[in-house]
């Protein structure tokens, strides 16, 4: 065989291996969902790749070995989580006849989005989302308006101290709403077990807070955990998270 031809094979050996070792986990992904996507694979020790399609979106690429730990992931973060909806998109700006229900769903819709990216700058925050609740009728035939409830649903670093953080999220709120009612109320309900059983450390399912600024929230945090498979040996369960080599 010439040096040619076994350069040929060599090369055709390798887009084999190449093809075997890659799997696509997600296909027609918007920029937003990748993002989160690689974002948790990559916390997790899974290396991803993320390939822009035009059109036709965003693909998420990984090793066909983990496979069963990065679809377990996207079970417990619920990824790719769906489409937002804005209220802006369903009452555009430019339509012929604007109403006075479409301008105020989208000043709120505005003040949610620009509570939200502040919520984020905060330490220790990973994700926030926040929902206000409004009277719509509010001043059509002379109706008294009723109070409105802005409300936080707040995801934080597992290292963060949640006391500290309902003190700055209460703050940030009262500050930024000052003629909205700030009671708080919080609660808490245990976290349930790992949905995972592969072996490589996964996040726990978030232990909720409910905080309230004349509203409800949350905050949710990620608890390491580790599973192991039962091979008919040891029962499998949680197991504290190796460390990172």
């Amino acid at each position: 065989m010439s040096n040619a031809s076994r350069l040929a094979c060599g090369a055709m050996l390798i887009a084999m291996l190449s093809a075997c070792k890659d799997e696509a986990l997600l296909k027609s992904l918007d920029q937003v969902q990748a993002n989160e996507v690689i974002a948790t694979l990559q916390r997790n020790n899974i290396a991803a790749e993320k390939r822009d399609h035009g059109k036709s979106g965003y693909s998420i690429t990984i090793s066909k070995v983990d496979l069963p730990a990065a679809v377990d992931l996207l079970k417990t973060y619920q990824l790719p989580s769906p489409p937002r909806m804005e209220i802006a998109r369903m009452f555009p700006g430019d339509s012929l006849v604007s109403s006075p229900r479409a301008e105020k769903a989208r000043l709120y819709s505005a003040i949610e989005q620009r509570l939200e990216q502040s919520l984020q700058v905060l330490e220790g925050v990973v994700n926030a989302r926040v929902h206000v609740s409004y009277d719509i009728d509010a001043g059509e035939n002379g109706r008294t308006p009723r109070p409105v409830h802005p409300s936080a649903l707040v995801s934080y670093e597992p290292e963060s101290d949640p006391s500290l953080l309902i003190g700055d999220v209460k703050r940030f709120l009262k500050t930024a709403s000052p003629r909205w009612p700030t009671s708080i109320f919080q609660s808490s309900s245990p976290a349930s077990r790992c949905r995972s059983s592969y072996r490589r450390c996964v996040s726990r399912p978030p232990r909720r807070h409910r905080l309230t600024a004349g509203g409800w929230g949350a905050l949710a945090p990620v608890w390491p955990c580790c599973y192991q498979p039962d091979y008919g040996g040891e029962k499998s369960g949680p197991r504290p998270c190796p460390r990172a080599r």
